[in-house]
């Protein structure tokens, strides 16, 4: 069997990647680690590095209780079974992260364990989803794409507006004070970004010209595709997707985004100014991709309907 794809999901933030994640995960070709974001590329710099392991050791603690809470209840194997695979998964990322990583064979390694680790007996993809790759320089990228000869990328990219709101709630919601309510809250921090050019990490998070720019830059031709993720929910779309990758059509369930987080209520003017504010992102999608979808459409008629 050949060396199997190996599979960089770059972003963008609240893009889709984690709905895609899951429907690699439950794909038969595929064998994707049961932690979704490796956090391996964007973590040489010392600093970055240290705070994620302490990320990652809180969320090995919360894996192992849930494990144990699971076995003690009874009736649910199956949640004791899924959290002790994070358990494992996780170590072994944590042991990556925290060891020699002057070279990436460690990381490439753990890849390559697969889902409870078993390894990839007749699987032809791995992957590593963690969408602040889109953050990282051409170099990286390039050094990212010289892993492995069959080393793919893509980029998902959602409708500028909802996902700056999605982006902006979540914010919202982790800033969260006393007495305040996540309408008013969310409402503010998108005023502010909007106004005082705060919270400037969630535009670069989507910032999708100046990241395809890079991503273009860096890898040879072939290796990225950029996509809409709402086409992604389509079966043209996952039949294409397919295709890029180098495996079989497995239809995904539904189209409902993972951790899409409450409905909050975006202002009406704000969100006419921010489409405005966002008009270079909608135009380099029409140039670059095609028809935009219906999604992107009715936002950006927003711009005009209540002003320009």
């Amino acid at each position: 069997m050949s060396e199997p794809v190996l599979l960089y999901g770059v972003g963008a933030a609240k893009a889709g990647t984690s709905w895609f994640y899951r429907a690699l995960h439950g794909h038969p070709d595929c064998a994707l680690p049961a932690v979704k974001e490796a956090h391996y590329w964007d973590t040489f710099e010392p600093g970055a590095r240290d705070r994620q392991l302490g990320v990652f050791r809180r969320q090995l603690g919360e894996f192992r209780a849930a494990a144990a809470q699971a076995r003690a209840e009874g009736g649910r194997d199956w949640l004791a079974a899924n959290m002790e695979r994070r358990v494992q998964a996780m170590e072994g990322l944590i042991a990556v992260l925290a060891g020699d990583r002057s070279g990436d064979r460690a990381y490439l390694d753990w890849l390559a364990r697969g889902p409870g680790g078993q390894g990839l007996a007749g699987r032809r993809l791995v992957a590593d989803m963690t969408p602040a790759y889109a953050l990282l320089p051409a170099a990286t990228l390039g050094r990212m794409a010289a892993t492995s000869t069959r080393a793919l990328f893509v980029y998902l990219v959602r409708d500028p507006l909802s996902r700056l709101w999605s982006h902006v709630r979540m914010q919202a919601g982790r800033q969260l004070q006393a007495g305040e309510t996540l309408a008013r809250k969310a409402n503010g921090i998108l005023w502010r970004i909007l106004h005082r050019g705060h919270e400037t990490h969630v535009l670069a998070r989507g910032d999708y010209p100046a990241t395809h720019a890079r991503l273009s830059a860096a890898l040879p031709a072939g290796r990225l595709r950029v996509e809409y993720c709402e086409r992604l929910f389509t079966e043209a779309g996952q039949r294409d997707m397919a295709e890029f990758l180098g495996i079989g059509y497995h239809p995904a369930d539904g189209a409902q985004p993972a951790h899409e987080g409450p409905r909050v209520a975006m202002r009406d003017d704000l969100a006419a100014q921010a489409v405005r504010f966002l008009a270079d992102h909608y135009a380099w999608a029409a140039r670059t991709l095609g028809p935009l979808p219906r999604a992107w459409q009715d936002n950006l008629a927003l711009a005009s309907r209540y002003g320009a």
